[in-house]
């Protein structure tokens, strides 16, 4: 679980700072090309690449095997939407049995997510209790997996769950633009708005996090610019890159994967076969109109890099994204929603919860 970052204790501005985010960011087209130097600095030479069934057949790992230097990829592995553990569990063993000494993730966040649990597992495995296997990613999507240390999965029953462990963080991040042209821009762009749900929940989130609000503001700025400018040109990879930038901002030490969008997402969304992206973009104005009426300053402040009514225009951006804006169109009705508002009452009531589900239906 994600905490704040800065805390307040009595009425006294206080905290503790951490950073957690992967110690090397490589950014730019052409930017894989710092693989081979980042394998020599982690002393890896037998890989497992992670990645899906889409990117096995793409030209593009192909550019990524060259860029490899001395190391070799000895075992590839494809994972599916979610992550499920079955297939993650299959992975490690297949990666154990090639005797591998890193990973290479290189897709959106499932396979970042299930690398960084294989990474983990093998590490145990041989016993390397102080940390995980190197864990290089290539993210192809603005989902920002890469920059956590908890790994969502889908559990044998459907449902989802996740993982935390220090350990599980990635080593480095390689953000090439020109890697990610593949990705269809309904993808990409519905990540985009994951990214978004990153930056909001984040400024939104309990306690004090000075660093980060920043950030998170930045990030909101860039993403309501470059998103449409991407839509107009998918095959800009300047464009692309501004994507990926602001996609990072939005989760410099986040506190969002407790948000109240992700959470009411997470419990949907592999339940039902609902990509992560695509769950912020059916319920993040929702609980933004549901969280103004309990923190109105920090709406106050929010709208500043919004413009008026940040709810109303996060809407629209996803609008005029052509993205998805209606839980119905995915076969759920209110007795699933009624459920799963039930399943996550705690903080939140349930009739809360519903209500923010039926506003997106």
């Amino acid at each position: 679980m994600e905490l704040p970052l800065l805390s307040v204790y009595g009425d006294a501005l206080n905290g503790t700072f951490t950073y957690s985010n992967p110690q090397v960011i490589h950014w730019g087209s052409g930017s894989v090309s710092a693989l081979a130097q980042e394998l020599a600095r982690l002393h890896t030479k037998r890989l497992a690449l992670v990645t899906t069934a889409s990117l096995v057949a793409e030209e593009h790992s192909g550019v990524v095997k060259r860029a490899l230097g001395d190391a070799d990829v000895a075992v590839t592995v494809v994972v599916s939407q979610h992550s499920p553990i079955a297939q993650v569990n299959d992975a490690a063993e297949r990666a154990a049995g090639a005797n591998v000494d890193g990973i290479l993730s290189f897709g959106g966040g499932s396979s970042i997510d299930a690398a960084k649990m294989i990474a983990v597992k093998l590490a145990d495995r041989d016993g390397r209790a102080a940390r995980g296997l190197p864990h290089i990613a290539l993210p192809t999507t603005l989902s920002v997996a890469e920059l956590a240390a908890g790994a969502g999965y889908t559990d044998e029953a459907g449902n989802k769950a996740g993982m935390r462990d220090p350990r599980q963080l990635p080593d480095a991040v390689i953000y090439d633009a020109a890697l990610t042209v593949a990705t269809p821009m309904a993808l990409w762009l519905s990540t985009g708005i994951r990214a978004l749900d990153h930056a909001v929940e984040g400024f939104l989130s309990d306690g004090l996090h000075p660093f980060s609000d920043v950030m998170a503001l930045e990030a909101i700025r860039r993403l309501f610019d470059s998103l449409p400018r991407a839509q107009t040109a998918p095959g800009d990879v300047d464009v692309r890159t501004e994507n990926q930038l602001a996609a990072w901002f939005s989760y410099t030490l986040s506190a969002s994967a407790i948000g109240l969008s992700h959470v009411m997402g997470k419990q949907i969304g592999a339940r039902y076969g609902i990509p992560h992206g695509v769950t912020s973009c059916l319920l993040l104005p929702h609980a933004m109109r549901y969280l103004e009426r309990r923190m109105p300053d920090r709406f106050a402040l929010l709208a500043e890099a919004t413009g008026p009514d940040p709810a109303g225009r996060v809407q629209g951006l996803i609008g005029s994204l052509g993205l998805p804006q209606h839980i119905a169109a995915y076969g759920i009705g209110e007795p699933e929603l009624r459920k799963a508002a039930g399943e996550l009452a705690g903080k939140y009531v349930a009739e809360d919860l519903l209500n923010i589900y039926l506003a997106a239906l």
